[in-house]
């Protein structure tokens, strides 16, 4: 059994951006589960991230602060902070 705090949703054609605190561009990612609160993505290189990152969907002008929480067999699990 699953213990999540939001709904979540498959969005594997979906393809996001992380950058670092600086707005730096880090790694292109495939969205595999997508919620409210956070994101399982499978980033396009394996290359090591900081535990604080960005998360742009499409518009690199828009940010999302987000906190590296795992990484696992090729993919990251993300959780999103106000």
């Amino acid at each position: 059994m699953e213990n999540r705090g939001a709904r979540r949703w498959r969005a594997r054609l979906r393809m996001v951006r992380l950058f670092d605190t600086s707005r730096r561009f880090l790694v292109e990612c495939r969205v595999l589960d997508l919620s409210l609160t956070g994101a399982r993505l499978k980033p396009e290189i394996d290359r090591p991230l900081p535990l604080t990152l960005n998360y742009s969907d499409g518009d690199d002008r828009n940010f999302a602060s987000a906190t590296l929480i795992w990484v696992r067999k090729g993919e990251i699990g993300i959780r999103f902070v106000d």
